[in-house]
């Protein structure tokens, strides 16, 4: 016999949670496409944005750098402002409230992507600097990237525009 009172708690079906996982997954591919277009049109020749976790301040990202192709840093991301600005109104629009040229606001996103699900690849070991973390992670921000992760990643794995030695990102 069922309740004549109603249940407080909300319920969700499957369908639904379906719908807000694919929404999730193109939200944080979506972002990872705006922040690596961004840095790109900050800096031409920009290919990693690297960061690593920190697990003693409730493992959030700590941003390293901007890396180029070869591994050699174009722009330090330890200081306080990005130098360059960005020149492009569409994607100054789309940060919002939030600064392109602070590494804090950056840092922010990368965590945001991260708590939608998105996945990060690994640093290539041959592009990683002896002070970088053992776990240095990045957001490839170029088709130029070369990484190693999986050959067909999945949909929160984070490839804006695919990689040398992967397949291209594709929306699922």
């Amino acid at each position: 016999m069922a309740s004549s009172t109603a249940d407080p708690r909300p319920r969700v079906s499957v369908a639904d949670a379906q719908r807000v996982e694919a929404q999730a997954a193109a939200t944080v591919r979506g972002l990872a496409l705006m922040v690596a277009d961004t840095l790109r049109a900050m800096y031409d020749d920009a290919v990693y944005l690297v960061f690593y976790w920190d697990d003693s301040h409730d493992d959030r990202p700590v941003l390293i750098g901007i890396r180029d192709v070869e591994g050699k840093t174009v722009c330090d991301l330890t200081g306080d402002r990005i130098p360059v600005a960005l020149n492009d109104d569409a994607l100054r629009a789309a940060w919002g409230d939030l600064d392109p040229q602070s590494p804090e606001d950056l840092q922010q996103l990368v965590a945001l992507m991260d708590s939608l699900g998105g996945e990060f690849d690994d640093l290539p070991e041959g592009l990683c600097h002896y002070r970088d973390a053992e776990w240095t992670q990045c957001l490839p921000l170029s088709p130029h990237a070369t990484l190693y992760g999986p050959r067909t990643p999945g949909p929160r794995h984070l490839r804006p525009y695919g990689t040398h030695g992967s397949d291209a990102t594709a929306a699922t």
